[in-house]
């Protein structure tokens, strides 16, 4: 018996119906995953933002508190022998801790921010430009350091540390005291003798003098930034702590007032100043997978000086 086997196959209309079928189902997949892609990219950014937001608060925020800060009961008498090209820089010439600008071309305003930190160490004896301490140091050879007693604080270069001595010397390779005499004069002139002798239970701290501010970013130069410049071994250093800043501005609360902080001017006491509000609006063309409203885009926040409270 013959037996005929007829060839199975599809129909040119079935493989068009089946293409076509593939086609969509395949749409479909590269949609969802596009969508998903979108949504973590969104998520993503979102995520930088927000951990970039919070950094930025307590960094502000702790500088804010500890203005003002210089140990044994914030003596207010305050002299600085650091000195370059012949003149106290800025962020050393001591103006109660607290110090605002006036706003720049593009509206922004910046903030210098002053106060003794760090490991404190106390003085058991002090022979200039030496002091013997009660422990290690806790600033390294090269920091700008702020020592105090119940009358006066200065601010001075650790030009050399001991085991438990810290050496205070002008006049040495890349040491910027003036002098090494650490007294006050009215008028201040580096060249005068002023000695003083810090007593016994005097406190020694790292200096620290950071300022607040918003320039291009270095990352992308189409688009600002908030700094933090700071002292890192004596030098100043910025670090660019929130990229995509529209706008940086300062209201200042002053002490024996009603609640109302008010923009810097000339009017502002800043050695009254015991609060500060900050307000810091973020460029939406930095933030292209975010949508970010005005009200979104705005970061406000008020920080007390808690060496000011009373």
């Amino acid at each position: 018996m013959n037996i005929r086997f007829r060839n199975a196959g599809f129909s040119l209309t079935e493989v068009m119906i089946a293409m076509a079928l593939a086609l969509v189902l395949l749409g479909g997949v590269i949609g969802v995953f596009i969508s998903n892609q979108n949504t973590a990219r969104t998520t993503t950014d979102l995520s930088n933002l927000q951990n970039s937001v919070r950094l930025t608060f307590q960094l502000m925020s702790q500088d804010i508190r500890s203005a003002g800060f210089i140990g044994c009961n914030n003596a207010p008498r305050v002299v600085s022998v650091i000195e370059v090209a012949g003149a106290t820089p800025v962020w050393a010439n001591w103006r109660g801790g607290v110090e605002g600008f006036a706003a720049d071309a593009d509206g922004n305003e910046s903030i210098r921010l002053m106060y003794g930190t760090g490991v404190s160490s106390t003085v058991s004896a002090h022979a200039p430009p030496v002091f013997n301490l009660n422990s290690a140091p806790g600033v390294n050879a090269g920091d700008i350091a702020l020592i105090c007693d119940d009358t006066l604080s200065a601010i001075f270069q650790v030009s050399a540390i001991g085991a438990a001595t810290l050496n205070h010397a002008a006049a040495a390779a890349g040491v910027l005291n003036c002098s090494a005499d650490l007294g006050l004069g009215s008028p201040f002139v580096c060249s005068d003798v002023r000695p003083k002798v810090f007593q016994a239970d005097s406190m020694v701290m790292r200096f620290e003098s950071v300022r607040w501010f918003v320039a291009p970013s270095l990352r992308n130069n189409t688009m600002d930034a908030l700094f933090r410049e700071s002292l890192v071994g004596g030098q100043v250093v910025a670090e660019e702590v929130l990229a995509g800043v529209q706008s940086l501005n300062f209201a200042y609360q002053e002490g024996g007032r009603p609640f109302a902080p008010v923009a810097f001017g000339a009017g502002v006491n800043m050695l009254n100043v015991v609060a500060v509000n900050v307000s810091i609006v973020l460029d939406p063309a930095a933030f292209p997978n975010i949508q970010l409203g005005q009200q979104q885009r705005t970061i406000e926040f008020l920080a007390s000086v808690r060496n000011r409270l009373r």
